[in-house]
């Protein structure tokens, strides 16, 4: 389909947003929300355009990670109302946020320095990012939002019950403020506890059973580098883009090199013993539960 975005002609495949039809023809536009293995969210509006349809006289203010393209749709992404309505929407999140590197360089983007609200100190902009890779992607479900207003946040359940989290690191991954941390709350969980886990590895998929041999310090572990070191990004979030990529037929899917299959597979073989350290044979454990 063919739209046109800040008067430049662009062609789109059928099922794309207005995000995705102007980021794939080099058009900026801003999203703390948006991430290409997840589905849309909406949550922090900053992707707001304007968008006029075919035949239609009246421009309407519309989310563009959740707007869907079509033929002869007309959309704007830089006029005045949009910067004055995103340069508010950064000055609350300067306000939420004002440690936040991140955020500070993205309302200095727009020219926001400091904010009129009152100041909170609380690096989580509530994107839902880490809530939703946990999910949609990992499949454990370990954090959620919890409350309402002024107090909602992003907690395990209850605040306490940590147990579904596989220490992936998945939501640490995918977090722009660096706010998220389960995974080293898990994994020192797991320190603590002693005796043996299984590799977060074949929690995720990635390898046939194997047990992990240094007590979750997946930093000294060779499997751990191998695979992010061949993905260029977490291995998880390769795996989703590049099944995204393939659905989206034409796009062709990511080239991740090295990536290893789904759970099961013996293409990629080893324990989680650090380099240089005798490996040791993974012992056969049952399957995962739930």
């Amino acid at each position: 389909m063919r739209l046109v975005i800040n008067g430049k002609k662009v062609t789109a495949p059928a099922g794309s947003t207005v995000l995705e039809a102007a980021r794939a023809s080099g058009i900026d536009i801003p999203a703390l929300c948006a991430h290409d293995a997840l589905q849309p969210y909406g949550a922090c509006r900053l992707c707001v355009v304007e968008a006029r349809e075919q035949g239609k006289k009246r421009r309407r203010v519309v989310a563009s990670c959740l707007y869907p393209a079509s033929e002869g749709l007309e959309v704007r992404t830089d006029t005045e109302r949009i910067e004055k309505l995103r340069r508010f929407l950064l000055e609350l999140l300067l306000a939420r946020s004002p440690n936040a590197p991140y955020v500070r360089e993205l309302a200095a983007r727009y020219g926001v320095t400091k904010a009129r609200f009152s100041q909170l100190d609380d690096d989580c902009v509530l994107c839902g990012l880490c809530v939703r890779v946990c999910s949609e992607v990992v499949g454990a479900s370990a954090i959620g939002f919890a409350e309402r207003g002024i107090d909602r946040k992003v907690e395990s359940p209850f605040g306490i019950d940590h147990s579904r989290c596989i220490a992936c690191g998945a939501c640490t991954a995918v977090c722009p403020t660096g706010a998220i941390q389960m995974e080293f709350t898990r994994a020192m969980e797991l320190r603590r506890e002693g005796g043996e886990h299984r590799c977060r590895y074949t929690l995720m998929g990635f390898l046939p059973d194997a047990v992990c041999s240094l007590n979750y310090e997946c930093f000294r572990c060779e499997i751990d580098q191998k695979l992010r070191t061949e993905s260029g990004m977490h291995p998880l979030l390769a795996r989703a883009l590049s099944s995204a990529r393939e659905k989206q037929g034409g796009k062709g899917p990511m080239k991740a090199k090295g990536l290893p299959a789904a759970k099961g597979s013996s293409r990629v073989k080893g324990s989680t013993t650090a380099k240089g350290a005798p490996k040791k044979k993974a012992k056969p454990r049952g399957k995962a539960r739930g």
